[in-house]
């Protein structure tokens, strides 16, 4: 069985909602509202299309990413930066997807299941 088609996870209808309610319609919207999100020709009036950075190193602080405490402080985040760049937000239903699908961490002896071990 493909793993993608398991929908016994916890928070597969969450998951399902968003992708069926929110982002596919959001999709359909950008699609008839913007001519194209990506470039498909080539820009002959174009003289170039490299984008010269003002940052061009990267220090510890780029590495460094809070975690968030639940699901509200991450869609909290998600929403300051969207709306930070104009986008359109979408972060209180990615927030409670990121409470359900929340596993707590637990001490045992028994190896996370995020951990790939090799033998």
């Amino acid at each position: 069985m493909n793993s993608t088609e398991n929908h016994s996870f916890k928070g597969h209808m969450a998951i399902e909602r968003f992708f069926d309610g929110e982002l596919m319609p959001l999709a359909s919207r950008l699609r008839s509202s913007e001519p194209g999100l990506f470039l498909t020709t080539i820009d002959p009036s174009a003289e170039s299309y490299y984008i010269k950075r003002t940052k061009r190193t990267m220090s510890k602080a780029d590495f460094e990413v809070a975690a968030c405490v639940d699901g509200a402080e991450f869609a909290r985040r998600l929403s300051v930066h969207w709306n930070a760049c104009g986008c359109q937000s979408l972060a209180s239903s990615i927030g409670k997807i990121a409470d359900a699908v929340r596993v707590d961490e637990h001490d045992s002896a028994d190896v996370s299941p995020f951990v790939y071990v090799m033998f």
